[in-house]
């Protein structure tokens, strides 16, 4: 069987996660093996902070430090279920925020806000 040039490109691009639209669930197990003690860098789009640089760092006791845009926020985060959820440290249970993460690409990754975010400091 002979593969064109285009289809193995694709097919190598694809093995990557480099495809469009590719995505990959991410799991509890792997967002504590992969996520945690790492500044995951970003740029949301919506919200307060939307088109400002953050860095969130999820420390393995279950806090968690943002930073960027001349602001330091701490918090704690836990796992319910796939989904990773953050609140300021004086913010009661119901304030807190859960996301999904998604790998997107060789230390890329998305949460289910749309936020894109990479292992930093990102290029």
């Amino acid at each position: 069987m002979r593969i064109s040039r285009v289809g193995a490109l694709a097919a190598i691009a694809g093995a990557f996660g480099m495809v469009a639209g590719y995505a990959e669930p991410m799991t509890p197990d792997q967002f504590r093996e992969e996520l945690v003690g790492v500044p995951l860098c970003g740029v949301p789009s919506t919200g307060p902070l939307s088109g400002k640089s953050l860095c969130t760092v999820h420390f393995k006791d279950g806090t968690a430090i943002v930073a960027g845009a001349g602001i330091v926020v701490r918090g704690v985060w836990d796992l319910e279920g796939d989904r990773v959820c953050r609140r300021t440290i004086n913010d009661p249970m119901e304030r807190r925020r859960c996301v999904e993460y998604e790998r997107v690409g060789t230390g890329r990754y998305r949460n289910s806000d749309g936020v894109e975010v990479c292992i930093g400091p990102c290029q």
